[in-house]
């Protein structure tokens, strides 16, 4: 009873001082002091240890966030805080056999924890683990169709498109402003590759309109409705779309590029140097804008210039093979 308030005391001390914005180093030194000396009087105290490795991990004291959570775990190993944070913990030290570990006991404990159940389920996609999609089932039914977009990147990456425009349009449903879910909405009616059975030119435009009349200065959705007209061969309205976006984005090295490669294919070679020589000046180390900086120079027969590019791009890349193939000739 005495450390229940003792813990209770100290938790509503961490709770007015994280009202104090201006005292953010007095308050992580205060929350550390309070906590190794409540240690101090009970050194065994679970709550207290996994308190302290959760400040420790915070703060990126990343050993000393383990020996707590070490500690914690010895005395008690079916606390299901204490094992997400054991996750988290060695998940950020690239001990991930042990989160996988932490985050899947923490489930048979309790199968209801959505913390440890999204932990797990992220680790498994990411390391594209067999029992993603099941995972990712089973949290649709827990979530009631509502997931985070993060695992619906990975239904994406699957192909499961069909379940993922699904899922986001239960998210719409809750915010029809969401600019992550029509982003994602907008890519995957845009995704031209053979394998995606609801690419639809229509709607993809239909979301893109809907994305810039919400959120007209933002510069990923004029890029991503340039890449969808460039894809399906509209260079000049993926040209005007990628000018759109320079008004708001602040290193555009990808929109001149790519204005490069539209204005090449629209015969303008002149115009494409310009670009690409644009997007070199963002990044003088992007070699795909030297290779096709030297590829447009031999299309109109400057030898020497495009040698220069092909030399640049030898120096970025030593065995570029397009490079070396080009100066033996």
């Amino acid at each position: 009873m005495k450390n229940n308030k003792l813990i209770t005391l100290f938790i509503f001390f961490c709770l007015c001082l994280s009202n104090c914005q201006n005292i953010k180093k007095v308050e992580n030194s205060s929350v550390l002091d309070s906590l190794n000396l409540l240690l101090q009087k009970d050194s065994i105290n679970i709550s207290l240890l996994n308190l302290r490795a959760k400040y420790y991990f915070e703060n990126n004291q990343l050993n000393l966030a383990k020996y707590d959570i070490d500690n914690a775990y010895k005395i008690f190993k079916n606390d299901a805080d204490i094992l997400l944070n054991r996750g988290n913990i060695y998940f950020q030290l690239n001990q991930t056999r042990v989160s996988k570990q932490s985050w899947e006991r923490c489930l048979n404990l309790n199968p209801n924890n959505l913390d440890c159940r999204e932990k797990l389920v992220n680790l498994l996609c990411a390391v594209q683990d067999p029992k993603c999609k099941s995972m990712i089932d089973t949290l649709i039914v827990f979530q009631n169709g509502l997931i985070r977009n993060s695992f619906i990147v990975y239904l994406k990456e699957m192909k499961e498109y069909e379940l993922a425009i699904e899922l986001l349009n239960n998210s719409l449903n809750t915010n029809a402003k969401d600019k992550e879910s029509l982003m994602m909405l907008s890519i995957l009616y845009s995704d031209t590759s053979s394998m995606n059975q609801k690419f639809n030119s229509n709607l993809a435009e239909e979301y893109f309109e809907r994305i810039i009349n919400i959120y007209p200065s933002d510069p990923q959705v004029y890029y991503n409705y340039g890449k969808f007209r460039q894809n399906i061969n509209q260079y000049e309205e993926a040209i005007a779309l990628y000018l759109k976006g320079l008004e708001f984005s602040e290193k555009p090295k990808y929109n001149y590029y790519n204005m490069g490669f539209c204005a090449m294919q629209l015969g303008d070679n002149l115009d494409a140097i310009d670009y690409f020589s644009k997007s070199l000046q963002m990044d003088q180390s992007f070699l795909l804008a030297y290779h096709a900086r030297a590829y447009v120079h031999e299309l109109m027969n400057q030898k020497e210039k495009a040698n220069t590019d092909w030399k640049n791009c030898l120096m970025l890349n030593p065995s570029y093979i397009p490079a070396l193939e080009a100066l033996s000739d």
